[in-house]
């Protein structure tokens, strides 16, 4: 009966983990005790992992976030780690950086730093720069939500995304 339970929670998890990401919201984090040894809980940046008489926890390496950021910055062209996401940004700066995007009428990726700490905290090592959102474009970290008004009006930013949009 435990066994069953400890699944079916187990499947509860992965199912309102991927539904929480498809809308890029947090992670909810809960704890449900099964019995007096067997304990289920979830938190964001963890991996739950079952054995028979309890639950142990992997969290995620600072390499490991490296790596996860590298991947994301050679896979994406345009790329905005940002709070929030593109249609609900959580901060004024996250808010001026996806409108400059989105006047430029493309695809581009972003990443909700709020959804994940371990991304929050990697990307400003990643960067070196203490602050977000984070703009890059082509493999290349450009700045932040002020460079890139900068970079905007003077046309500049608006040739890079176009060069890069077309490398792609």
């Amino acid at each position: 009966m435990i066994r069953t339970m400890q699944l079916f929670l187990a499947f509860l998890s992965i199912i309102v983990t991927s539904k929480v990401a498809a809308f890029n919201c947090p992670r909810p984090s809960f704890t449900t005790r099964l019995s007096s040894n067997v304990v289920l809980s979830t938190q964001p940046g963890s991996q739950l992992k079952l054995a028979s008489d309890d639950v142990e926890f992997a969290q995620e390496t600072p390499e490991q976030t490296q790596a996860r950021i590298q991947e994301l910055v050679d896979r994406h062209p345009v790329l905005l780690f940002m709070k929030g996401s593109k249609i609900f940004p959580q901060c004024g700066f996250s808010n001026t950086a996806s409108q400059i995007l989105q006047s430029f009428n493309i695809e581009y990726h972003t990443v909700d730093v709020l959804a994940d700490d371990s991304i929050r905290q990697g990307v400003k090592q990643y960067s070196n720069w203490p602050t977000i959102p984070q703009l890059y474009v082509a493999g290349e970290f450009i700045g932040g939500s002020d460079i890139m008004i900068e970079m905007y009006q003077s046309g500049e930013l608006g040739e890079m995304i176009e060069k890069a949009v077309a490398e792609m």
